[in-house]
């Protein structure tokens, strides 16, 4: 058994619990309050001592001021990416000692991540995990924070469902309290139906990158020590970063249907194919679907828009070329036409309305062992929509192998 806790610093907000079988299925989740209720859930759901326990809360705390080692450590690396850490330091109460400390003291829990035995607890922090399990540009919008819309909170909850869900030893597709989370977050219209799942959701993340510290070992490591403390997180990322939208960018005004910088994401599952060849109908076809499927009869996205594309290609065998990520958009973007409606005027075929894509972020990258080939599409409102306006000249920024940037 492996267990996640998205561990909350009293026992006044929400604390997320997860558990995951030997094989890394979601067995049990939840989310409790007080200290007797995390340790009778423990009871009920963990017939043993669990073998990892991945707890996302400072676990060893010495320092009277400022920022742990591990804490600048995981900073340095992930920072870029907007996931790097808040200061723990004992001059907060609430880390004088930490919960996370106290809870593994009383469950007699291992807080020495090189041990192999059982109940090895162990500190992590989801934002970077995520950046680098799932090759983030930056972190998954989906937490609370100021300026954050609603529907911006909820497209990224239901991005990182999404990238969970095919993560394979979960197997949560026919799991009942996982979709139980998932209409939630697809149903979700104030902060508060957000705000009663997202530690659940972090819970179960933990769970995994516990079960992941046993069978996937070379995806993370740990940064800091036993004695100033610790976090275990993923090796320093290398992939490009996806630029922010400028703080003075114009905003889009906000109605019913249409909040300032909206965004849709979705998955596509085949192989991309480059434009003018074969399989482009084909990949078309299915970004077209995904497009429609991602927007659920909701309106088109309107104003100046950007596109994030992450590209995943099948391994090149024998003399095959390899595709040009060039290539490789101009299909992609053609098949958006539910996400950003058509162009106006008299065509042969439906035109998508792309002339208001002003920012384009492209990676490629070859697919991994057992992965499958495929693409991850973010459509951001960057600036409100203006009749009669026309395009104005922005960088398209693509990278990756044999990149290209595009003025």
């Amino acid at each position: 058994m492996f267990v996640g806790i998205d561990l909350a610093w009293n026992d006044r907000a929400r604390t997320g619990l997860a558990a995951l079988d030997d094989d890394g299925r979601l067995a049990a989740s939840t989310s409790v309050r007080s200290n007797t209720e995390i340790d009778t859930w423990l009871d009920t759901n963990t017939s043993s001592v669990p073998k990892v326990i991945a707890v996302d809360a400072p676990l060893i705390v010495t320092n009277p001021d400022g920022q742990r080692p591990c804490e600048r450590m995981v900073t340095a690396a992930f920072g870029r990416y907007d996931a790097g850490c808040h200061a723990s330091n004992t001059s907060k109460p609430y880390f004088n000692p930490p919960r996370a400390q106290v809870l593994a003291d009383r469950r007699g829990w291992n807080p020495d991540p090189g041990s192999n035995g059982s109940g090895v607890c162990l500190e992590v922090y989801p934002h970077p995990a995520m950046v680098g399990l799932f090759r983030l540009g930056r972190i998954l919008p989906y937490k609370g924070k100021r300026g954050r819309t609603v529907e911006v909170r909820r497209t990224a909850t239901l991005d990182l469902l999404d990238r969970m869900e095919d993560l394979d030893q979960l197997d949560v597709a026919e799991n009942e309290r996982w979709q139980q989370l998932r209409r939630a977050a697809d149903e979700a219209t104030r902060p508060m139906h957000l705000e009663g799942i997202e530690d659940e959701i972090d819970a179960i993340f933990c769970a995994y990158l516990a079960w992941s510290w046993r069978h996937r070992r070379e995806d993370l490591q740990v940064y800091g020590d036993i004695i100033s403390g610790y976090i275990v997180a993923p090796p320093p990322p290398t992939h490009a970063t996806t630029p922010r939208v400028p703080r003075n960018a114009p905003r889009a005004s906000g109605d019913a249907h249409h909040p300032s910088h909206v965004s849709v994401s979705f998955s596509v599952s085949g192989q991309p194919a480059t434009f003018a060849t074969a399989g482009e109908r084909a990949w078309r076809d299915v970004v077209e679907q995904a497009a429609a499927e991602a927007m659920n009869g909701r309106p088109t996205l309107q104003g100046r828009l950007s596109v994030q594309v992450d590209f995943v290609t099948a391994q090149r065998h024998g003399k095959h070329p390899g595709w040009d990520l060039d290539n490789l958009i101009k299909p992609t973007i053609d098949a958006l036409t539910p996400v950003i409606g058509p162009r106006e005027g008299q065509w042969r075929h439906a035109q998508p309305d792309d002339e208001r894509v002003d920012e384009i972020v492209a990676k490629k990258r070859p697919a991994e062992a057992d992965e499958q080939p495929g693409a991850r599409i973010v459509v951001l409102e960057i600036a409100a929509h203006t009749s009669g306006t026309t395009g104005h000249s922005s960088p398209m920024s693509c990278s990756g192998s044999g990149a290209t940037t595009l003025h």
